[in-house]
């Protein structure tokens, strides 16, 4: 298996080689080859890097201020924390402290814009411009993030089982209008689980009861049955409520389960740990690809982001059900790339777009690929580029 590995990584690697993206963003463009080319470049997959790198490196440098887009996932926000990545690993000198001013401007005035929309969104809105603002909180400073944070904390919401925040996204990607503001969102890529992790990694005075208070609402929301799905999607207040989410990165138990791991380490809470492994132990049983609606091998809400998060939580815990977890969703992915959907011509499912070519992290070989190689480190901190995913 692992000499398939190696095979599919270089051939990604080559197909990634050739991509020549006019825009420039973290998660569907330019962000991904980087991450993957350091990961495979670090991992010696192969014998000698290649100029490409160098020249898709230098071209980025020159052009990451360049994108029309802000937000976390496809904008410039996502660029910076690329750059603050690429600093942190010593791949090129930091240019941070060159741009502060303008890093300061662009963050503050965005994340107060997207805060009078209510618009706390993760992927695309004001919460991944503060994540943005806490990596880079030893240029921009522990008062400009806490300014930051008291603008998002404003949003706070409440019901009658306790407080949340209104998540503006949460039907974005089907008709970009604005949610009913009951919408409770309970995704990784949009909702409750990454205000949970921000908040957590952020640690301010108020932080741990905060994370402790949505942690005690999303937990009053897990079925009392034996269901597919441990928790919803989304939980429109006053309807009810649908256990039958999907099994992937952007929604399902997963993103319910690192919530509580990742705010469960941060505050040294035993409790929140092991609430996290129960439901990642339910979701490691869950194996009907058509029932989980697990249709392709991308990272998002696909097989290989899968086979990459039990990968990750087995180095983390060594439970066992998780080793065996990681190795049936690589086998999956490899099952998913056989015949014309092959690496040589991968295609997403986008929904109602259908299937496309894609070359990204979130929805592409670049994505796949990432996740291919963490199964060739035994070092957990080789796995870390995931943390523009709030993986780690």
């Amino acid at each position: 298996m692992l000499q398939k590995v190696k095979d599919s990584v270089s051939l990604i690697e080559s197909k990634l080689q050739l991509q020549n993206q006019v825009e420039y963003n973290l998660y569907y463009t330019h962000g991904g080859f980087l991450l993957f080319q350091f990961l495979f470049t670090k991992l010696g997959v192969a014998e000698k890097s290649h100029d490409v790198f160098e020249n898709k490196l230098i071209d980025f440098l020159e052009h990451f201020q360049e994108s029309k887009e802000i937000t976390f996932s496809e904008g410039i926000s996502g660029n910076i924390w690329l750059l603050n990545y690429l600093v942190q690993n010593e791949l090129i000198e930091d240019l941070l402290p060159t741009i502060n001013k303008e890093i300061q401007d662009l963050l503050s005035l965005n994340s107060k814009n997207f805060n009078q929309i209510t618009n706390y969104d993760f992927l695309h809105g004001s919460l991944g411009l503060l994540f943005v603002t806490n990596s880079c909180k030893k240029l921009l400073g522990e008062k400009f993030v806490m300014d930051l944070t008291t603008d998002f904390l404003k949003g706070l919401k409440s019901n009658e089982r306790g407080s949340y925040y209104n998540n503006w996204l949460s039907v974005f990607e089907v008709n970009k209008r604005v949610a009913d503001n009951t919408d409770i969102n309970l995704s990784l890529s949009h909702g409750l689980p990454s205000v949970v992790i921000i908040l957590s990694q952020i640690n301010i005075p108020e932080s741990k009861e905060i994370v402790g208070n949505i942690l005690k609402l999303i937990k009053s929301y897990e079925s009392t049955s034996h269901t597919l799905s441990l928790y919803p999607s989304v939980i429109k207040v006053g309807h009810e409520i649908e256990y039958k989410s999907r099994l992937a990165w952007c929604y399902g138990d997963i993103g319910v389960a690192f919530a509580f791991w990742q705010a469960g380490k941060l505050f040294n809470n035993e409790e929140w740990k092991n609430e996290a492994i129960q439901i990642m132990l339910h979701a490691s049983k869950r194996r009907d690809l058509k029932d989980n609606l697990v249709v392709d091998a991308a990272f998002c809400h696909g097989t290989s982001g899968l086979a990459h998060i039990f990968n990750r939580f087995y180095k983390e815990t060594g439970i066992q059900d998780f080793d065996e977890a990681r190795w049936y969703w690589l086998e999956q992915t490899f099952v998913k790339l056989e015949d014309e959907n092959n690496l040589e011509n991968f295609k997403s499912f986008h929904g109602i777009k259908g299937w496309t070519l894609d070359y990204s992290l979130l929805d592409g070989i670049a994505g796949i690929g990432l996740a291919m190689l963490g199964f060739l480190t035994e070092d957990i901190e080789d796995l870390n580029w995931d943390k523009c995913l709030l993986l780690s």
